[in-house]
């Protein structure tokens, strides 16, 4: 214990450094730890039944509910968002500043897992929660219901707000950005259930979800070929010229597709035929620049089979511009604040479920952020990290088009055993346990103290603002092409 103290002053004093003044006195932390103790068997209860009855994207009726009866009965109150399905607001407090929190409840389809370290669906072909968003969502809410409380209790004005936000793994919260929902938040929050623990420094890439379909002639491929206009045929030249482009792509610009429509039956030259691909590109203004060149790929295809074609636009997300302030103020509440201890059963799960991940896989989570290897030496990462600055991954979040209106800060908590990526069987195993709840509610208290340092500190809100400006660009949805 006097180990965690003398790290805990140093915390305090890097505060004081950074603003002149701790962000946090011991009381205050005491009294956040109080109020996530006494609640922790609520959002863990939460957490385990949205898990166990897992929803897909635009079908999370079940879980919208759970989190709007709970916020409701803690005296938030609620608006319905009509642009979006199952998306609501919930908010509590008045005066100051807006603090809000965003969670997600969606399960992914096809992911369905027991709690086991074994791959066991528990039914074959459902959804499962392999990206923990059962965790997510939980998580935030307890942030939102500690940093009320805290406020309330120390008399400090402010609102609380939290956007509940389904579809994360589809459309996402694009409408609710395009709805000017965000528009008047002082500073947005949410966290990501992974593998270790650290601020979300990196960067992610703007990503467009776009179907290419073609029309042609159908004829009897046998009989009369020449009467048709083969569809399948300009949907393969669209692929081909695809892969030629790559070459001439710029750094970070990937292009993923499948032949979602090649036709009914060999004997019949196909008169209808589709290409379904994801742009994803470092930054939104690229990922139009692409479509672009895929349009005009596209027609050229066209022109070369007389046939046409047209576009469907299924869902676009806008790169992540994490706001620095916020995620130090979150970097510093994770130090201070005290790391959950893993029982010896939690333990074994952890290091057999890692055990399930081949070896040369593991650091596939880690590298893209430069964690170091040498970390998954343990099953789980029991201490705080910093990782991410000047990285961008792969992947894209919906957080993306939410930072560019708002100053945005996220976290990741070590929910999941180091190695262990998320979209995985073993992913959806580890957001049942145990231990990933009591880190649930740690980020959720993370969260919390980190949003009243910014409720309380006007010095530190004019540091988020000046900062979102100095990187302020036009909002605009990559499905906006």
């Amino acid at each position: 214990m006097k180990e965690k103290k003398t790290e805990k002053a140093a915390t305090l004093e890097l505060g004081t450094a950074l603003w002149g003044a701790p962000l946090w006195g011991e009381d205050l932390v005491a009294q956040a730890q109080a109020i996530a103790q006494v609640r922790t068997a609520e959002y863990g209860r939460i957490a385990l039944d949205i898990w166990e009855h897992p929803e897909p994207a635009y079908e999370e009726a079940r879980s919208s509910e759970i989190y709007r009866r709970r916020l409701e009965s803690q005296g938030f109150s609620l608006r319905l968002c009509p642009e979006m399905n199952h998306s609501f607001i919930a908010e509590k407090g008045s005066g100051g500043p807006v603090i809000a929190y965003m969670g997600e409840y969606d399960a992914l389809p096809g992911m369905s897992q027991a709690c086991s370290t074994e791959r066991k669906p528990v039914v074959e072909g459902a959804p499962g929660h392999a990206c923990g968003h059962n965790l997510l969502g939980a998580g935030s809410l307890a942030a939102a219901e500690i940093l009320a409380l805290l406020l309330e209790k120390n008399g400090s004005p402010g609102r609380v707000r939290f956007y509940g936000c389904p579809a994360e793994e589809a459309l996402g919260r694009i409408p609710l950005v395009k709805a000017g929902r965000f528009d008047d938040v002082d500073a947005v929050m949410t966290w990501h259930p992974a593998d270790v623990n650290t601020p979300h420094r990196y960067t992610t890439s703007a990503n467009l979800a776009v179907v290419f379909s073609f029309k042609g002639r159908a004829s009897h491929a046998g009989m009369a070929p020449q009467a048709g206009r083969s569809a399948l045929d300009a949907a393969q030249l669209f692929n081909l010229s695809m892969e030629f482009m790559r070459e001439h792509l710029g750094p970070g610009i990937l292009l993923h597709y499948v032949i979602s429509d090649g036709g009914r039956r060999p004997n019949i030259v196909p008169e209808t035929a589709a290409t379904s691909l994801y742009i994803r590109a470092p930054k939104a203004t690229v990922v139009r620049e692409v479509m672009k060149r895929l349009v005009k790929a596209a027609k050229g295809a066209c022109l070369m089979t007389e046939t046409s074609f047209s576009t469907e636009i299924r869902a676009g997300k806008c790169d992540y511009k994490p706001n620095g302030t916020i995620q130090d103020i979150l970097f510093q509440a994770m130090e201070i604040l005290d790391l959950p201890h893993p029982e010896a059963d939690e333990l074994e799960f952890a290091k057999r479920l890692q055990a399930t991940v081949a070896k040369s896989d593991r650091s596939a989570t880690l590298d893209p952020i430069g964690v170091p290897a040498s970390l998954l030496k343990s099953p789980l990462h029991r201490e705080v990290g910093d990782f991410g600055q000047g990285h961008r991954i792969g992947g894209s979040l919906d957080t993306g088009d939410v930072s560019y209106v708002a100053p945005t800060g996220q976290m990741n908590a070590a929910t999941w055993p180091l190695g262990v990526g998320a979209h995985t069987w073993q992913s959806c195993a580890a957001s049942g346990t145990t231990w990933a709840r009591k880190a649930m509610v740690w980020a959720g208290t993370t969260m919390a103290l980190a949003g009243f340092a910014l409720a309380v500190r006007p010095e530190l809100l004019a540091a988020v603002r000046a900062e979102h400006r100095s990187k302020l660009e036009p909002y605009r949805s990559t499905m906006d092409v």
